[in-house]
């Protein structure tokens, strides 16, 4: 099918009836993950003619090039979400949850993917609110009691997710940052360089934590850039992570990493924090009545301990004056990063005091304040 036939065939798609063809079709190119080359998305819009009538429509379209352009690590990923989606996987996910309808896809003779999906609008505010991230906990706590124990067995699904998060191959360079004895960064950090050392020791302890936890179906990337909250209902775009994980993990995605990228802020994660693993166990038990709070506790908190890093990319900030940049808020001032990102490492050390010193999470009120380190 030529790329103006899957257009009009994809259209046709989402309006929902037969259309005699496009008008005034525009492409605008969106910021996408700038750092991987051959991937583009793509807003496309127009008109469409119906019954002598010319109907708006927009689309995003995503591409993945071919390996003879694409590397493996970003070919592997677009090859999982096209999979995902010709699989029927993602048309029903959880109640409250879903992806994007899919309109249209390609995959060309050279390795070349395109995917036609619905364009999605978040309701409510960007960084993402409070009540945002409990909605959105909420929703995927359902996705996690949905899929408890019946992960599907595709090949394709991601199971490389503690190694992306925990970096193996990093581990002595970090150790040598956060050995260092720079004044400034001593300053700075403080105890938490020691409290980060012993975190990349605990590694083994957080995977075998992780291991053991009852597992599901995973987004993998629940970070706020990748969550829309829609009429009451939680869509998640780029499956391209999708994959077996245990309860909680995706949680650690929508409350850490979204501070890391600054999808939200870590003030307001600390508020609702707590509130947050309530929602996100409320709805798996909907869905499973087995899965228990200590549980999504602890699959939280060994999974942000996963994200170690943190604190040797803050340590190699401060010795070398390096750029603070959070990649949803490309123009905040530099300490007004520093100081937020401070405050998710403190968030991050108490919970991996929990998962690897305690083995699990305690249920009393106000139990992840910021405060102590490791």
């Amino acid at each position: 099918m030529s790329r103006d036939a899957l257009l009009q065939s994809a259209v046709a798609s989402a309006l929902g009836r037969g259309i005699d063809g496009l008008d005034d079709v525009y492409r605008e190119e969106l910021e996408y993950d700038a750092f991987l080359a051959h991937r583009e998305v793509h807003r496309l819009r127009g008109r469409a003619l119906v019954d002598g009538k010319r109907v708006p429509w927009s689309l995003i379209e995503k591409t993945t090039e071919g390996p003879h352009l694409a590397q493996p690590y970003l070919l592997d990923n677009g090859v999982r979400e096209f999979d995902a989606y010709a699989s029927g996987l993602l048309d029903d996910l959880a109640p409250a949850v879903r992806a994007p309808r899919v309109h249209g896809s390609a995959a060309a003779e050279d390795g070349r993917l395109t995917l036609l999906l619905e364009e999605v609008v978040h309701d409510g505010r960007r960084p993402l609110d409070s009540e945002s991230l409990l909605t959105a906990a909420h929703d995927l706590g359902t996705l996690a009691g949905r899929w408890r124990g019946r992960v599907p067995g595709e090949p394709w699904l991601f199971t490389g997710w503690i190694d992306r998060h925990s970096q193996p191959q990093a581990m002595d360079a970090g150790r040598a940052t956060l050995a260092t004895q720079h004044p400034a960064v001593v300053a700075r950090l403080g105890d938490r360089l020691p409290a980060g050392r012993r975190l990349i020791e605990a590694q083994p302890r957080v995977r075998g934590i992780l291991e053991a936890l009852p597992h599901t179906l995973c987004h993998h990337d629940a970070v706020g850039a990748n969550v829309f909250v829609v009429s009451g209902e939680t869509v998640l775009i780029d499956w391209e992570s999708v994959g077996p994980g245990p309860v909680g993990a995706d949680l650690a995605s929508l409350l850490f990493s979204s501070v890391r990228r600054g999808d939200a802020m870590a003030s307001v994660v600390t508020e609702v924090l707590d509130d947050a693993v309530e929602a996100y166990w409320h709805g798996a038990r909907e869905e499973d009545r087995s899965i228990t709070l200590g549980e999504v506790r602890l699959g939280l908190d060994a999974s942000a301990a996963l994200r170690w890093k943190l604190l040797a990319d803050l340590a190699h900030a401060i010795e070398h004056d390096g750029l603070i940049r959070r990649g949803s808020l490309p123009e905040e001032p530099r300490e007004q990063a520093m100081d937020d990102l401070l405050a998710l490492a403190d968030l991050l050390l108490q919970a991996s005091r929990r998962a690897v010193e305690n083995g699990s999470t305690p249920s009393t009120p106000g139990s992840f304040a910021a405060g102590s380190h490791m």
